[in-house]
């Protein structure tokens, strides 16, 4: 049986296939503002990041700078071209394994107030064909909360994560797509800004051709 140390100390030569032992000693959830528990875990991606990000945006999703001064330059330039907003307002900064998220990733509903959304972090894990292992959680932002910038998410995790999976449906470059009960995912809990969530305790497992 493959424990949760074992996996941190060997992460990075990690090239054993990722059977579901490994998947079940993800964490269920990352750690939100003041140190808090955010979000649940919903998404797995196993995959090159050149080839994640191609998938990605030949489904219609975009990639969000990972800093504020990056998503403001980013919005004028949109604006400058008469294009709809798609990067701002930014994603906050959420921890897994003490670090921020690797990516962010949206699909803008209505600007600045509604989109889908999610963050991707990379584990450190590889299997024996060299595809990264991410950790991602996602949930779709109903409306602003104007006095931080912040969303007001639905509670509903699992619409989120089945509408990212209707949107890779039928790309050649999506080996697998299936979903997994792990049992770190918490079936309801508050993440760090007080907003209730629920799950099914199912994860989105999207494996990539390489």
């Amino acid at each position: 049986m493959i424990t949760l140390l074992e996996l941190e100390e060997n992460k990075r030569a990690y090239r054993r296939p990722l059977i579901p032992e490994l998947y079940e000693h993800l964490p269920g959830r990352n750690q939100g503002r003041f140190g808090r528990p955010g979000d649940a875990l919903n998404i797995i991606f196993l995959g090159h990041e050149s080839l994640a990000c191609a998938v990605l945006e030949s489904a219609g999703w975009t990639k969000l700078p990972l800093t504020f001064a990056a998503c403001v330059k980013e919005s004028l330039k949109e604006l400058l071209r008469g294009e709809d907003l798609t990067r701002f307002p930014p994603m906050n900064r959420y921890n897994f394994h003490g670090r921020s998220q690797d990516m962010n990733w949206v699909r803008v509903i209505k600007p600045l107030e509604a989109r889908h959304h999610f963050r991707l972090w990379r584990t450190g894990i590889k299997d024996e064909r060299g595809r990264t292992l991410w950790w991602g959680s996602g949930n779709l932002d109903l409306t602003m909360r104007w006095i931080d910038f912040s969303h007001r998410p639905d509670p509903d995790m699992n619409l989120e994560r089945d509408y990212l999976a209707e949107t890779l449906r039928g790309s050649p470059h999506v080996q697998e797509m299936r979903l997994a009960h792990l049992p770190g995912i918490p079936l309801k809990g508050v993440n760090d800004k007080g907003y209730p969530f629920f799950t099914d305790g199912r994860a989105l497992i999207i494996e990539l051709n390489s």
